[in-house]
């Protein structure tokens, strides 16, 4: 491998002209890679265009969490290569890494990079090429090895692409619980974390270009360690980065929380009152064949200690439905869990099996499809009403809101702390900035109000 890095390190061919563009399928984590290999095909001299323009690479950083996921990687294939047969096709992620042997049986792509080697992709390229145009090959060239690597990491490209009002920063990776039907160990491989110097400065570099909020993703984030420091120690750090107004996690194992971190985000100026939890049922013979790492009642526990310690916390977790062996009995249970608890969403989910998980070599009945079914609409319903609920709560008050962009409706459109869409009317461009605005109303999935100050 490392001759190959060299190699294609020294082709000093001409690449203004080629045109890159990516396709990001799947989780936040996804995202901030991608931007990150934007920057680094930009900073080895190409052209690096929107994901829907005409382009000689298309890059897809793939997602294998469900057979859907995998589904929508090969149909996204088929629609890139039916516009443009000429074009590239490059395929990294979670999914090259999971599934090599189904990509290489899909027609038309060129290049397979596995997890360990994803961030060397403006290199590989080259490499597999080796010209002034990328060329189509009749067999994938592939970049894969079993074994991923346990150490400590940096990201030598930040996201310089990314036009996000809310860039992700990838903090860690990997997952050492080994949940009974998750394929992420195996996908991402085990628990490692960025080094703490360097998620400091891409974080001051998004500052200084203006970005008022950064999102911190990772696969485990409550199990973020380098350097001797922790979650809590990193956003110390960030809160201290000037420019910066708002530091927001996204989803964290529940059993990963730390009171310390509860009680940076009950006094903190920056960090938004905002966890996504996820639950993923409300049964504890469930929980426990999943390998969950609590009961249904420790996690209700946690819930009620963070709502009372956090003000106006928003709250969400994702729901699994129809895993092997949930009866009528555990899934009403589930029902009555999300209905107690203060949540502000839910994200559904079917269950889809993936080879190799734990739960593959469990003697559990399966749901039926059709119930399945059933129960996701019934949960899909649940979260509508809270969503609706925690809303209505925000109708009178004044809050503070970072816009992104317009919607169809002509709305301008952000959120608060605690994760409420918002939208206003303006016919000022207001876009990018943090403005106070009063709720009036909820309709149609949006806190509508009125922009209390113009910029």
């Amino acid at each position: 491998m490392e001759s190959l890095l060299l190699e294609g390190a020294l082709l000093k061919t001409s690449k203004k002209e080629i045109r890159v563009s990516f396709f990001s399928l799947g989780c936040r984590l996804n995202q901030s890679e991608s931007a990150s290999l934007a920057s680094g095909f930009l900073s080895e001299g190409f052209c690096v265009v929107e994901e829907e323009a005409p382009a000689d690479i298309h890059v897809i950083n793939t997602c294998s969490v469900t057979h859907e996921a995998e589904t929508k990687c090969r149909g996204l294939i088929r629609r890139l290569l039916k516009k443009r047969p000429e074009t590239f096709i490059a395929v990294t992620g979670c999914y090259a890494q999971a599934g090599l042997h189904a990509l290489q049986q899909v027609p038309g792509i060129d290049l397979i990079v596995g997890t360990d080697h994803k961030m060397d992709l403006p290199l590989l390229i080259q490499q597999a090429w080796g010209g002034e145009r990328p060329l189509k090959r009749s067999a994938p060239l592939v970049i894969h090895t079993q074994k991923i690597n346990r150490g400590d990491f940096t990201i030598p490209s930040y996201a310089a692409f990314d036009h996000a009002t809310r860039p992700n920063i990838k903090i860690q990776d990997g997952c050492d619980f080994f949940c009974s039907f998750c394929i992420i160990p195996y996908t991402r491989g085990r628990e490692r974390s960025r080094q703490f110097n360097d998620i400091l400065m891409e974080a001051s570099l998004w500052a200084a270009r203006g970005h008022r909020e950064v999102v911190l993703t990772g696969v485990n984030l409550g199990e973020y360690r380098s350097d001797g420091k922790g979650l809590s120690d990193v956003i110390a750090a960030l809160e201290k980065i000037e420019g910066l107004s708002r530091i927001r996690i996204s989803s964290i194992e529940p059993t990963t929380v730390s009171d310390d971190l509860l009680d940076q985000m009950s006094r903190a100026k920056k960090l938004c009152p905002y966890l996504h939890l996820p639950v993923q049922s409300g049964n504890n013979a469930v929980l426990s064949a999943m390998g969950r790492r609590y009961t249904r009642e420790e996690y209700m526990r946690f819930v009620a200690k963070a709502a009372e310690r956090v003000p106006a916390l928003g709250l969400g977790t994702d729901v699994m439905v129809g895993f092997p062996g949930e009866d009528d009995d555990a899934f009403g249970e589930t029902v009555s869990l999300v209905s107690t608890l203060p949540f502000s969403y839910l994200h559904v989910f079917p269950f889809s099996e993936r080879k190799g998980t734990r739960v593959t070599r469990m003697d559990l009945p399966p749901v039926p499809p059709q119930v399945i079914k059933k129960r996701v609409g019934i949960l899909s319903e649940i979260s509508k009403k809270c969503r609706e609920a925690f809303y209505q709560n925000a109708v009178g008050q004044t809050v503070r809101v970072l816009f992104e962009a317009k919607d169809d409706r002509g709305y301008f459109c952000g959120y608060t702390p605690n994760y409420i869409r918002v939208g206003v009317k303006s016919a000022r461009e207001i876009a990018g900035f943090i403005l106070p605005v009063t709720v009036q109303h909820v309709e149609g999935g949006l806190a509508i109000g009125v922009v209390e100050e113009i910029p």
